[in-house]
């Protein structure tokens, strides 16, 4: 089973609920509330904290149980809320969260009741205890138009909510309902007031407390859709002091903001396309154009240098400097125009080792053995001189 929770978080009160269906348009499955307890100003991270544990809770029991989580959201009331949570989940590989403001799933709500009970358009009219702002919502995209914002801290608030609703109900295209949500108010008071001043059909969720929540999953299952449509919902969160009195009277263009907005914007960029083109248009493009060429001109210069300069490396490889430091191949053509010390101070030294083969050479041993023969006749018996005996005979 596919399911989608959504989560309304305060700094002291977190509420869900768990909601069937892949785009949260089924049956509530499950819901809870339960209380932030954090002293000494430690409440928004500990609201952030128990988020997170619901929400890795309910991951692990969805798996257990075999369904699927397919989305989740959550709404706030507080910004410094919403950074505490989203640093919380990222501390904690939580990715998959959105993050979704109180209007934004009160829209939400809103499209999916409009859709369920046929209307084309519903006035959204949502309550927090400092202002009310009172859109308008298309059933078909979702998307939001802000009517009308007015500041609650007036001595009686419930007097400019039912101006609010009766300047809507008396339009001639008025919504075909109206939709009450509120956030830390008396929903429930409100819709039975303003059920009996406005002809329009005046609701209210079943349950008020988890009805942000709930808007919360229909936004994040829902997402894209939404992102997409609302491009103004975040303008409806800030209230107007200024639209009072004579503010009315600018309802009476309700329709138009509606349905033919299209075509003034249309009409709008008729007339620009009429424009001439040379007096706001012109200069842009030549401007434009002139950068363009310098650009590619630039590119080109560029291109021609490095090919400039790869050329001469090119043709100085064979130099004998390079070839002393490139392995043999390049060596052997430079062999003969490279005098340089080092390559003949390599072959000096490796000329001994050859040099002892022709020293053990033995030919002249023979020769020297056959020199001593004649030489062993050397006569070293001159006492053999005896015929020097003649001088005895001379006495006589």
């Amino acid at each position: 089973m596919d399911i989608v929770l959504g989560v309304s978080m305060t700094p002291t009160t977190v509420r869900m609920v768990l909601v069937e269906g892949e785009k949260a348009d089924g049956v509530t499955v499950d819901h809870d509330v339960f209380d932030v307890n954090g002293g000494d100003g430690s409440a928004t991270l500990s609201a952030a904290d128990q988020v997170v544990a619901a929400v890795l809770g309910t991951q692990e029991s969805a798996a257990a149980g075999g369904h699927q989580l397919k989305a989740t959201g959550v709404t706030w009331t507080d910004h410094s809320d919403a950074s505490a949570l989203r640093d919380a989940l990222t501390a904690h590989g939580i990715d998959d969260v959105m993050l979704v403001s109180e209007g934004h799933a009160a829209a939400a709500l809103a499209q999916a009741v409009g859709h369920a009970v046929g209307y084309d358009t519903t006035a959204l009219l949502f309550i927090d205890r400092d202002a009310a702002t009172l859109s308008v919502v298309k059933t078909d995209d979702g998307s939001v138009v802000k009517v009308l914002g007015r500041s609650l801290h007036s001595s009686d608030a419930m007097a400019v909510l039912s101006e609010m609703a009766a300047a809507v109900d008396a339009q001639d295209a008025a919504p075909q309902a109206m939709f009450v949500v509120g956030s830390g108010v008396d929903v429930s008071s409100v819709k039975a007031h303003l059920e009996n001043l406005v002809s329009l059909p005046v609701s209210a969720p079943d349950e008020p407390e988890l009805a942000l929540a709930r808007g919360a999953a229909l936004a994040a299952a829902n997402a894209p859709a939404l992102e997409a449509s609302t491009v103004g919902l975040a303008y409806s969160q800030d209230p107007d002091g200024t639209t009072a009195g004579s503010a009315y009277a600018g309802l009476a263009a309700l329709p138009t903001e509606m349905a033919p907005v299209g075509t003034e914007l249309d009409a709008f960029e008729s007339v620009a396309d009429d424009l001439p083109v040379d007096e706001g248009r012109k200069p842009f493009l030549l401007v434009g154009s002139a950068l363009t060429s310098i650009f590619v001109i630039g590119v080109v210069a560029l291109v021609i240098s490095l090919a400039v300069s790869i050329r001469p490396t090119v043709d100085q490889r064979p130099a004998p400097a390079q070839g002393a430091v490139i392995p043999a191949a390049p060596v052997k053509p430079a062999a003969p125009a490279a005098p340089a010390p080092v390559p003949e101070a390599q072959p000096a030294p490796q000329a001994p080792p050859p040099a002892p083969p022709p020293e053990t050479i033995k030919a002249p041993i023979p020769v020297v053995q056959e020199a001593p023969q004649p030489r062993t006749v050397v006569v070293d018996q001159q006492p053999a001189a005896v015929p020097q005996a003649p001088p005895p005979a001379a006495p006589a």
